[in-house]
């Protein structure tokens, strides 16, 4: 009789190990579930605050003030109304003499000719994969 008894405790004990390791398991996937919902909430509200700044900056995109400034800047345009005045130091106004403009022109107009010019097709195969010039032999 003592070992049935011992056999039911065991079993009981067995029992009670297995429901505290079901009750923690699920314990854990609930924090699990939590910790991402609440992760998910906050790039969710990151999301949102970069879609509302988004809006903000189409919005002022659209503006006419927009397009008067990105004519002035990158266009170099100026209302009718308006006069422009450019404020140098002395410095630059140097700097800005010693530039030869014709020189920049010349250095601007000239195109540099391609290595494979005036070669066959088999030279420039020859060319791009040993690169080797077979014209100067």
């Amino acid at each position: 009789m003592k070992k049935r008894y011992q056999y039911i405790l065991f079993i009981l004990l067995v029992l009670i190990v297995y429901e505290v390791y079901l009750v923690v398991l699920y314990k854990y996937k609930d924090f699990q579930i939590n910790s991402y919902l609440s992760y998910i909430t906050i790039e969710n509200k990151k999301v949102e605050e970069s879609i509302e700044k988004k809006k903000e900056h189409l919005a002022y995109v659209k503006t006419n003030a927009f397009l008067d400034k990105v004519a002035k800047t990158s266009q170099n345009k100026k209302n009718p109304w308006e006069e422009v005045i450019i404020l140098v130091t002395n410095e630059e106004v140097e700097e800005y003499k010693r530039i030869d403009t014709n020189k920049q022109m010349i250095v601007w107009a000239k195109q540099e000719i391609s290595k494979t010019y005036g070669m066959t097709n088999g030279e420039k195969w020859v060319y791009y994969i040993f690169h080797t010039d077979l014209r100067n032999n």
